[in-house]
């Protein structure tokens, strides 16, 4: 593997932003334990896609544990896509670094939105604000990181190991490209990419200096409506150009003379990257409805950014899917946290945060139990109004995202 150095890439990446951003493809031997989901064939047919949507939103059933059979260890080499970022000017010479894991849906660009030149970007935010760097990467399985077998290769607990690998390679300043040990590490997740932080933290409590957990809650009483929501489809059916097996030569063979052939006119084909081929058992949310209804608090959005997302999705595996639920009650972590969703999050709060039924001002606040070894003073819940599960979709997106930066500088986790 060759890694362009540091000051080359970031010089190439910063022509219209003022942060320095390197993209590396990094190597990480691994080793997991591994559910087998013997009672769960891989869906080929619609039909069979649906079914798992349907079996996820049965109310007191547990699929995971219907669907499993025993375990197995998984180990190999996987390759995994990142990008990290410093700020223009790196004032300091002990800088921390934030770990960004995306959600199910979306990539590590979930973080960076080029749209409305980078107005809707984490990274941004983090790096030139407020002077952190940062580190996002497509998880195992999704987007330009390796792939693998759907339903008993990538499951949760592999991503979690890779996430501890980059983590260590931060820590002792083997990261390619970057010549810089980090003494403070932080790990903020979204979705699915908070539970492998949650996941993170407590099985590894060392590696982490504070986590914010985003669209996420210790209530799993909605997923459901996530399953039903998304309505998924094969992600090589529903974008065959990106995830399937067909070219373009192919498609205007299919389409022949018939009007669907104008799409194609003017299409740079050479700027479509190779479809990655992806196997049954790779799902995907269906349409842009499907992604509205799920990430999109209506009203709150840029219809465009909405669109672009439905462009850019990501799918996500069945083993992905049943491994949801494998969350520990109890977290053996000490360090600060933030917990930090919308309030009109659908799979976390069943579209509203703020009705708990309970003296907690948010369904989220709940999580403080989660972490009993967390002083009160350090563990914090946020409730960002007028925003969906998607936080980085929305018009007020830039406010969260202060929030977040400064719960981190007021816990003695700021770069310097």
């Amino acid at each position: 593997m060759r890694v362009l150095p540091l000051t080359v890439a970031a010089a190439l990446a910063s022509l219209s932003v003022a942060k320095r951003c390197m993209n590396a493809t990094v190597p990480v031997s691994i080793s997991s334990g591994q559910a087998v989901f013997g009672n769960v064939n891989v869906p080929h047919t619609s039909e069979e896609v649906t079914a798992i949507g349907q079996a996820a939103a049965v109310q007191g059933a547990n699929a995971t544990a219907q669907a499993l059979t025993g375990y197995h260890t998984v180990k190999g080499t996987y390759n995994i896509s990142t990008q990290f970022c410093t700020p223009h000017h790196l004032a300091g010479t002990n800088p921390t670094v934030q770990v960004l894991t995306h959600g199910i849906s979306f990539d590590k660009s979930y973080w960076d939105l080029s749209y409305d030149n980078f107005n809707y970007s984490y990274v941004n935010v983090a790096t030139d604000k407020y002077g952190y760097c940062t580190l996002s990467y497509d998880r195992l399985g999704i987007g330009n990181s390796s792939h693998g077998e759907p339903r008993d290769e990538i499951q949760a607990n592999l991503e979690v190991a890779a996430l501890y690998q980059l983590t260590m390679m931060l820590r002792n300043g083997t990261f390619p490209g970057v010549n810089q040990a980090f003494e403070k590490v932080v790990h903020v997740g979204h979705s699915f990419g908070s539970i492998q932080t949650y996941t993170l933290a407590n099985l590894y409590p060392t590696a982490t200096d504070g986590i914010i957990l985003t669209g996420f809650s210790s209530n799993t009483s909605y997923i459901g409506l996530f399953a039903l929501g998304t309505n998924f489809m094969q992600a090589n059916i529903n974008q065959p150009l990106r995830f399937g097996d067909i070219t373009i030569p192919q498609l205007e063979i299919m389409l022949g003379s018939t009007p669907l052939l104008s799409y194609l006119a003017g299409l740079d084909v050479a700027s479509i990257p190779p479809s990655q081929n992806l196997p049954d058992g790779y799902l995907i949310a269906s349409n842009v409805q499907a992604i509205q209804s799920v990430f999109f608090y209506p009203n709150h959005f840029d219809p465009n950014l909405l669109s672009l997302a439905d462009e850019t999705k990501q799918p996500v595996t069945i083993g992905e899917l049943l491994s949801l639920p494998s969350l520990p009650a109890v977290n053996a972590f000490k360090g600060p946290v933030l917990v930090f969703t919308g309030n009109e999050d659908s799979p976390f709060c069943g579209g509203n945060c703020s009705n708990t039924g309970t003296s907690l001002p948010s369904i989220q606040a709940d999580v403080q139990k989660n972490f009993p070894n967390v002083p009160s003073k350090d563990f914090m819940a946020y409730n960002q109004p007028n925003t969906g599960h998607g936080i980085n979709f929305h018009y007020n997106t830039t406010g969260g995202y202060d929030v977040m930066n400064e719960f981190l500088g007021s816990k003695d986790l700021a770069s310097k």
